[in-house]
This record gives C-alpha cells, sequence and structure tokens, in this order.
C-alpha cells in the first residue's frame, strides 16, 4: 500500500533524532568547505518547501553564527542578485536534486567561477553533475511530492550545520552548544504531542476546516517559515487560498479583504520576540471572525481554538514540531474534500508541460491524477 502524507508526517520525529544524533558525521563535509575555501557567510537558494525550510532555520542559523543569512529563491538569484554574492558560502538546496531553477542557479554559480554546495534529500539527482560539493540532508524517502518530512528534516539539517559551525568558529560557548542541542532534541519529543492535538482540535471544529474559504496564516521570525510552509501546503493539497503574512503587517492593508468566512491561524513563537504582540493581534481577530485558531502555549483563546502539548521547546527550533500542526491540518482538510483535486485548466497546464519544474518525471506520486 503506497504512503500517505500523514505516514511521512508520523515519521518525522525519527528522522529528526537520526540528524540529531549523526550531526557531526553528516555536516563534516559542509564545514571542510566552509574552511577550506575561506568562507565568511552563507548564501542560500532555494524555492517551495525547500525554501520555508530556510526560512524557518534561518533565525537559529543567525543568532547561533552572529551573522546574517541570505535566503533568495534561484530565479531572483540567476536575474537579479547573483552579482552581489562575494565570500559567501553559496548552498542550493532542492529535496529532489532535480528542481530546474536550483540546477539553474548551479550552473550560473558555476559559470562565475564561484565555488557552491548542493542539499539535497537524495542521492540520485541532476545537481550532483554540477555542484561541487553535493550533500544528503537525511530526509529519507519521500515519495509523496507535497512533501512534509522533507521540510522539517532539511531545517533540522541546516540548525545542526549552524550549531557545529559556530562552534568550530568559537562562536558560542559549551554552555550555549548545550542548551541550544537540548531544545533540538526536546523537538522530537512534542511532535508526536503535536500530531495527536492537531487531529483533536481538527475533529472538534470540522465546520471550520473543511469549509472552502480563505485561510490567512499569521506568524513573525523563525515561524514566519511556519505560516509560509502551512499556506504552500493548504493552497496546493486542498486547492484552496491559503495566503501567509508578517502578523503586524497583516494590520497594515492586507486585514481589510477578510470576512467572518475566513479562517485565521496564528502561530505564536513562544516567548521569542514579539511573542506577546502576536497573540494580542490574534485575540483582536476575534472581532473579524470566529475562525480564529492559536498555535502557542500561551493563547488569550479558549482550548477549542487552540493547538498546544503543554510542553515547549525555545522559540527558535519551535518550527520543527509546529510544521507538523501545518502539515497534519493540510492533509485532514485535504482527505476530507476535494483529495487533490485542482480546476481542470490547470490539469492541462501541468499535461502541457511548457514550463517544466523537474529535470527528471515521475519523481514523485502523482495524488492529483493529472497524468
Amino acid at each position: 500500500m503506497e504512503k500517505t502524507m500523514l505516514d511521512y508526517i508520523r515519521e518525522t520525529p525519527e528522522t529528526l533524532l537520526h540528524i540529531i544524533d549523526k550531526r557531526k558525521e553528516y555536516v563534516k563535509e559542509l564545514l571542510e568547505f566552509y574552511r577550506q575555501n575561506h568562507c565568511e557567510g552563507i548564501c542560500l537558494i532555494a524555492s517551495g518547501s525547500s525554501y520555508n525550510g530556510c526560512l524557518c532555520a534561518k533565525p537559529f542559523m543567525e543568532e547561533v553564527l552572529h551573522a546574517r543569512i541570505t535566503l533568495l529563491t534561484p530565479f531572483t538569484f540567476v536575474h537579479h542578485e547573483f552579482k552581489t554574492i562575494k565570500n559567501e558560502m553559496a548552498i542550493a538546496l532542492s529535496q529532489s536534486g532535480c528542481s530546474t531553477n536550483t540546477l539553474e542557479a548551479l550552473r550560473v554559480l558555476k559559470e562565475n567561477g564561484h565555488r557552491c554546495v548542493c542539499l539535497t534529500g537524495r542521492d540520485d539527482c541532476d545537481a550532483r553533475n554540477i555542484a561541487d560539493l553535493t550533500v544528503n540532508w537525511q530526509a529519507g524517502e519521500e515519495k509523496v511530492g507535497f512533501v512534509t518530512k522533507g521540510v522539517t528534516s532539511l531545517a533540522c539539517f541546516l540548525m545542526v550545520f549552524a550549531l557545529e559551525l559556530s562552534k568550530e568558529l568559537q562562536l558560542i560557548g559549551e554552555e550555549r552548544y548545550a542548551y541550544y542541542l537540548n531544545e533540538l532534541y526536546k523537538t522530537v519529543k512534542i511532535h508526536p504531542e503535536m500530531q495527536k492535538k492537531t487531529e483533536e482540535i481538527f475533529n472538534l471544529n470540522k465546520a471550520d476546516f473543511l469549509g472552502r474559504n480563505r485561510v490567512v496564516l499569521l506568524s513573525s521570525g523563525p515561524n514566519f517559515g511556519t505560516a509560509s510552509e502551512g499556506a504552500l501546503k493548504i493552497a496546493e493539497t486542498s486547492c484552496i487560498t491559503a495566503i501567509p503574512y508578517e502578523a503586524e503587517e497583516f494590520l497594515h492593508g492586507p486585514l481589510y479583504p477578510s470576512t467572518p468566512d475566513d479562517m485565521i491561524i496564528v502561530i505564536d513563537n513562544e516567548n521569542h520576540s514579539g511573542s506577546e504582540r502576536i497573540l494580542k493581534i490574534a485575540d483582536a481577530l476575534r472581532d473579524v471572525t470566529e475562525k480564529v485558531y492559536v498555535l502557542s502555549e500561551h493563547s488569550p483563546l479558549d482550548e477549542t481554538h487552540t493547538f498546544n502539548t503543554g510542553m515547549s521547546a525555545d522559540g527558535l527550533v519551535s518550527p520543527l514540531y509546529r510544521l507538523a500542526c501545518m502539515q497534519v491540518l493540510a492533509y485532514l482538510m485535504t482527505e476530507n474534500t476535494n483529495r487533490y483535486e485542482p480546476h481542470e485548466n490547470i490539469k492541462k497546464f501541468k499535461k502541457a508541460n511548457k514550463v517544466a519544474s523537474k529535470s527528471r518525471d515521475n519523481l514523485y506520486l502523482d495524488l492529483q491524477k493529472i497524468k
């Protein structure tokens, strides 16, 4: 029997534990590359869920490396930004290793004499033919194209890479190193509880989650990546409009199209900077719609509208389990409604393949039954 998205979500804690346990082995080549090429900073180049995985990891990376991490989509990098890269470690990321835009970014880097790395979720990929170094981020098998385990494992891999690099560069002391390592291990324990809580809240409020109206996801900092991935996952599976906004920016214009039919999901950063303001916004938005849900251990809403587990980790690593909430919701919302059925014109667009996004066919199961 073919695995589902939910199967891969449930495999995620074991995958995270494996990456954390064997972190020194898995990031060794990356540390050597950084040192040997005298890199100063990191430029991440990714799209889709890989971009969102980077977005989740970026605040943690910046915190432990005491540096700004650049994050660009491949198209923007190739057509608008590639000349600005100097001594940064250029890392292109693609779970399949066959995304055409990522391959193009790697080619541009090589053509301009810049050594580059590709992080991928599989060993057999076309990126290996271009990058100077290709490293598997240890996502393991994931045959469903609406990736879940892949994005969370990528965020975790980037976090442990940054942590080990920080230690090697003597930017972080042993006490702080041990603290963050412990927080990473906490996320493995919380992840299954997040899955259970999400299913519980979904079943309590099925009418809300099975509506076909707009979903808005609000957060900031580390969990803006969680909101962005949640919006992407809900949109590509259930085929309804889902939009992420920074919580404060939502009040400055994007709020106005909202109606009582909209669902708003607010993701807290758990005592990290901005958390108090985010929760205040969530509480106030109940004047707009009753379908406000909060992902927080300190929610101002009642239990029936709160995704919590009674446990938490440092806000900088919290996306590693908060992503589970978004992924489980996307799965349940889709399985109980349209079952991945896009509009006929989308099927026509995909079949025409005029703008291919992958260099190989049949990389993933076709849940949308387009072929």
